[in-house]
């Protein structure tokens, strides 16, 4: 082939017509291109427009494949976006720090790849125009399954053993005394070999269906548990079975709101948790970052973090007040000039951790606090593990019979053992054996005072010696008269004491309104 020509070719006796009367298709003619192999001077600009394309092509291929990198780092989800930033602060602090955003948000495989880039572009539209909703939604909805995403990692079918979970938290008196608590959780999960499935992770490995009137789930109004025959047992709200009938259920499977039960109905804030003011001041007593020697330090922290501000700036003057109270006085360049001696530089280091916890837990441009985002994974200061077992969702047979979701404790984990102050080390309770009949009874906690001196050594031969030096249930003066004056005992003591034992979901047996705050 000597040359090639990839134009259009014209006749010497073809007229041209003019641009003007060939409309708009003129302006858009192919160029002559004519390349001849044979000159070498066109081989090497063939060449190098080849060497060019393929440089070009790999480049683009290189880029092509980073962005798509940097687009599904966590850096990107955290950063890029100003309303992501409460997510990736707590994020950064969580046990999934190094797990990747998309590992958990989106998962393997192209279909759920193309459907969030889908959904990314309506979120940068949002971000652009500002229309977020504060706070974010969780968007449980939009989620894959668990099983799908946290068991590549997590495997469902491995049965753990029962561990000691020891918690310490400081009282709201003068000296912040440390309260030590310590029970054993009951993992469990299901066994394979044996076929046996209990404990905290049976939810996991078996078939438990819900219908949640909010989109936060804290409100349960149906749960359906899948029977071994393939039925599924119903279980309502009390007040929702005689208020509105049962019909909604099956209107509610049809319109696609019943969602099945899987790791993140519980474990909700797992990568985005937001400790609540109690737990993150504790956190900082006992890591030496905020100092015990200054009274009462405790309960003036909480009583800081728990008020919502409108700002960080209005927050942090507030904090600032810490100064005044303890006769610091705060000057220019971080330093201080103090009235009580010995306490300014413990009060100055505290008022700067707790603005620092401050930051780290409350988003006031974002609306989003400890309070927004409730964790399911616990049962305080949210209803957590309540939201379903509380002892009003009924199940009501055709003879009337009633059977209730358990709101038993020992179902999770044992009875706490509390030491206060210098009793802290007391004897964790180990389980051998099989549970006697009497303890199945809820409220065996309260009536076990009753048991004979014959009888303490079987109760020891279980509990151990040192089990009755439980601070929370001894050597509390209940009056009386408690049924009718535990309202101003709970003024008194407050959640931390009256809940070891009794728990938030007692309250609502009697009081329809539910959990209250300490007044």
């Amino acid at each position: 082939m000597k040359w090639l020509n990839l134009g259009r070719r014209t006749n010497a006796s073809q007229t041209e017509t003019p641009v003007a009367s060939r409309g708009i298709r003129g302006w858009f003619r192919w160029p002559k291109i004519s390349l001849d192999l044979s000159d070498p001077r066109q081989r090497l600009k063939a060449f190098f427009a080849l060497a060019a394309l393929a440089v070009a092509g790999v480049a683009f291929l290189i880029g092509g494949v980073h962005t798509y990198e940097y687009t599904e780092s966590a850096e990107f989800c955290g950063t890029t976006c100003h309303s992501m930033d409460p997510q990736w602060v707590r994020y950064q602090a969580s046990a999934h720090g190094n797990v990747r955003c998309a590992e958990c948000h989106i998962g393997p495989g192209a279909n759920f790849f193309v459907k969030s880039k889908i959904d990314g572009l309506r979120q940068v539209v949002a971000e652009a125009l500002d229309t977020y909703h504060r706070p974010i939604k969780s968007p449980v909805m939009n989620l894959r399954p668990a099983r799908e995403t946290c068991e590549t990692c997590h495997s469902p079918t491995t049965f753990k053993d029962n561990i000691v979970k020891t918690v310490l938290h400081f009282d709201n008196d003068k000296a912040n005394t440390p309260v030590q608590s310590t029970l054993i959780l009951k993992m469990g999960g299901w066994q394979e070999s044996s076929g046996i499935s209990q404990g905290i992770h049976w939810h996991i490995n078996s078939e438990v269906y819900y219908i949640a009137a909010d989109d936060q789930r804290q409100v349960m109004l149906w749960v359906g548990i899948k029977q071994p025959d393939g039925t599924i047992k119903d279980f309502f709200s009390r007040d929702v079975a005689t208020m509105s009938g049962t019909s909604f259920v099956e209107k509610a499977w049809e319109d696609g709101r019943v969602r099945r039960m899987d790791c993140i109905d519980c474990h909700n804030r797992t990568a985005h948790y937001i400790p609540y003011p109690e737990q993150a001041v504790d956190q900082a007593i006992e890591d030496g970052l905020i100092s015990r020697d200054i009274p009462s330090i405790r309960l003036k922290a909480v009583e800081l973090l728990k008020q919502a501000y409108p700002s960080e700036e209005e927050a942090f003057a507030a904090i600032e007040g810490l100064a005044e109270l303890y006769g610091v006085r705060l000057v220019s360049g971080g330093g201080s000039s103090s009235i009580s001696s010995g306490l300014d530089a413990k009060v100055i280091e505290a008022i700067a951790q707790i603005k620092r916890i401050y930051t780290e837990t409350n988003f006031p441009d974002m609306k989003l606090n400890w309070e927004t985002n409730p964790n399911n994974e616990r049962h305080t200061p949210s209803m957590g593990c309540f939201r379903c077992h509380d002892g009003k969702h009924v199940s009501i047979d055709e003879d009337g019979s009633e059977q209730a979701i358990s709101s038993k404790c020992n179902l999770c984990h044992s009875v706490p053992i509390v030491g206060r102050g210098n009793d802290l080390l007391v004897e964790a309770p180990v389980i051998v054996g099989s549970i006697p009949s009497t303890h199945s009874d809820f409220r065996w906690t309260i009536e076990h005072r009753n048991v004979s001196e014959a009888d303490k050594q079987t109760c020891l031969n279980c509990h151990g010696q040192g089990f009755c030096n439980n601070g929370a249930c001894h050597n509390l003066s209940h009056p009386e008269d408690m049924l009718f004056t535990h309202p101003e005992e709970y003024k008194k003591q407050g959640n931390q004491v009256c809940y070891t034992c009794h728990q938030n979901i007692l309250c609502t047996r009697c009081h329809p309104a539910g959990i209250f705050k300490n007044p």
